[in-house]
């Protein structure tokens, strides 16, 4: 759990604690580098997960290095870190998949007859069965996976909310095994244990880094890409 400590410090500035580690955070920024997180904090350079330590590590106060881009020359990342995803542009993106997934999961349910209808003085109800209950999670796992996995970075949610997922340490596309992880652990957390997911999803909105769980568990970042 972080705190805030009341330690000596320039004027503007608080210290901010996550255990043994200690960082100074200010309502505004105070030069080249820093960054807003969600808590609408600013942090010093060294804290954004795309820093580099520069040469002068270690010797006193360290200068925002970000070292060389790990995007394209020309691209709008190579002058530095992209922003990270808002909590917003996040949960857009997740509705519109869950919407996108949800039409193709019914057909294939429908069409292998694993949707069963009950009828009680109650009312109607149904259920989905075998297996059409199979489908769904590995429909969701195989296009996170696929969609994540390749160089874009992104589901179509994403791309419609202006996000993509990229390596926390360099930046760069995670890759199908991290995908295949990501999606694997969030598809997890939602079917066997419930609340971790609502924990998952609601994690951004305090993380420093906009992090749900299986971003910290993949070791990726969820950034703007507009």
């Amino acid at each position: 759990m972080c705190h805030s400590q009341r330690r000596s410090a320039p004027p503007g500035l608080k210290w901010l604690c996550c255990g043994a580690d200690c960082c100074s955070v200010s309502d505004t920024s105070r030069g080249p580098g820093w960054w807003d997180a969600s808590d609408k904090k600013w942090y010093p350079p060294e804290t954004h997960p795309f820093y580099r330590a520069s040469e002068y590590a270690g010797h006193g106060a360290i200068p925002f290095s970000p070292g060389p881009s790990p995007y394209p020359r020309g691209t709008a990342y190579s002058i530095g870190p992209p922003s990270l995803a808002n909590y917003g542009q996040r949960i857009a993106g997740w509705l519109l998949d869950w919407v996108i997934l949800l039409v193709p999961s019914l057909a294939l349910a429908a069409l292998t007859h694993s949707i069963h209808t009950h009828h009680s003085s109650t009312g109607a109800s149904f259920n989905v069965g075998m297996p059409g209950a199979l489908i769904s999670p590995i429909l969701i796992v195989i296009y996170g996976t696929v969609m994540c996995g390749s160089r874009r970075g992104q589901t179509l949610g994403m791309m419609v909310a202006g996000t993509r997922a990229v390596r926390a340490s360099t930046g760069e596309p995670i890759g199908y095994p991290a995908a295949l992880g990501r999606a694997t652990f969030e598809w997890l957390l939602a079917v066997l244990l419930f609340l971790p997911w609502v924990i998952d999803m609601l994690f951004p909105i305090w993380d420093p880094r906009n992090q749900t769980l299986h971003d910290k568990f993949s070791g990726t970042v969820v950034i703007q890409t507009r």
